[in-house]
């Protein structure tokens, strides 16, 4: 289940690169690439539920990946929303360098 969420996350980030690099786009775009960064949010958080030592930065990214896709797909906000995103980045980028 963590490969398929990775998969997922792979997907988004070189999809996410590509249409803005290159600037292009793509039918669905819009759509598509927050569903695709909300399943593999989803896929690392069931994965990780069972917390392993050296995968607290995985399940941090997961929550990262839910968050940040639904408040996009939704469109809701909540006070400091985007401060939470970015933090959760942050802390999820720290604790996957230092392989916590």
């Amino acid at each position: 289940m963590k490969y398929i969420g990775l998969f997922f996350l792979s997907l988004w980030l070189v999809a996410q690169g590509l249409t803005n690099i290159f600037e292009i786009s793509f039918p669905k775009e819009e759509k598509i690439l927050p569903i695709l960064n909300l399943a593999a949010g989803i896929f690392l958080v069931l994965c990780l539920i069972k917390i392993k030592r050296g995968e607290i930065g995985s399940l941090f990214l997961g929550f990262w990946a839910v968050l940040q896709s639904s408040l996009f797909l939704f469109h809701y906000s909540f006070n400091h929303s985007g401060t939470v995103v970015h933090a959760l980045g942050i802390i999820a980028g720290v604790l996957l360098i230092l392989k916590i």
